[in-house]
């Protein structure tokens, strides 16, 4: 063989190397994308517990901002908010207890006798049945 014919079955080779490189990384992202959707299909809590951690290491590094001061802030009213909530529920549990006392009564006078301050809800049925 001449010169000539070995630089270009050089040449071919060379090239035909590069595009099996450019194959295999391509073949190795590919896998890389397939095992990381494998990874977040099997494990969503993880995923989400590692976005959270990065998600907080980097709020540390970012100066304050306002919105941050505005998040506080709609923390406090949030948690006013549901302190509203529980007083408001044990209200409604105090007139729920206050009803069922008056509905005990009205049984009571209904049957002909005086209830009973000890009777439980769970009497009523018996109540009702004689």
């Amino acid at each position: 063989m001449d010169d000539e014919k070995r630089a270009a079955l050089r040449e071919r080779i060379e090239a035909a190397e590069a595009r099996q490189a450019a194959r295999e990384r391509e073949d190795s992202s590919a896998q890389a994308t397939d095992r990381l959707t494998a990874v977040a299909r099997n494990h969503p809590l993880l995923l989400i517990a590692g976005g959270l951690a990065i998600g907080i290491a980097l709020s540390t590094l970012v100066p304050r901002s306002p919105t941050r001061k505005l998040s506080k802030n709609a923390i406090g009213f949030l948690a006013t908010i549901a302190e509203l909530g529980i007083a408001y529920g044990r209200q409604a549990m105090e007139a729920a207890e206050e009803a069922r006392h008056d509905g005990l009564a009205r049984l009571g006078k209904l049957r002909g006798a005086a209830p009973n301050e000890d009777e439980q809800p769970e009497d009523v049925p018996a109540i009702a049945e004689e």
